[in-house]
């Protein structure tokens, strides 16, 4: 089986279980929309159009789903309420094993600034700037 076919193959299975977890927060078309069509790449899209269904439950049960899935992730983007175009600063990136909150919370519901979605951006950062220090650091002692 190549690449392709794997990532086909899973697209619709991966597609169908994350609806179903949002349908239960909300009804498809009214607070939400999935992308539904297979851009053949290992990731899922999310449109939310309402702050309400923001919640870290949420956000950890779609990680959860991805445990079935390890080569996946699922952005989750944010809607800008005036025109209903997505807020490309306002996202959550959800893999099997890290949630990273790259929203810009100033631009949140005064009840969700202060709220951490997952590992922030900075922080995530950081950690990556970390890592290629020491890889750095070893392949020079390495000489």
């Amino acid at each position: 089986m190549t690449e392709g076919d794997h990532q086909s193959r899973e697209w619709p299975l991966l597609n169908a279980r994350i609806d179903h977890e949002l349908q239960s927060y909300s009804r498809r078309g009214e607070n939400y929309r999935l992308i539904d069509f297979d851009q053949g790449i290992y990731e899922q899209f999310v449109e939310l159009k309402n702050f309400d269904l923001l919640q870290p439950d949420l956000l950890m049960r779609l990680q959860a789903i991805l445990a079935d899935f390890p080569d996946w992730s699922i952005e989750v983007n944010v809607l800008d309420h005036e025109d209903r175009t997505v807020w490309r600063e306002m996202m959550v990136e959800i893999t099997h094993d890290r949630i990273i909150d790259r929203l810009r919370h100033d631009l949140l519901p005064q009840h969700l600034r202060q709220m951490r979605f997952g590992t922030t951006i900075d922080d995530y950062n950081e950690e990556m700037a970390a890592k290629v220090r020491r890889l750095m650091r070893k392949q020079a002692e390495r000489g």
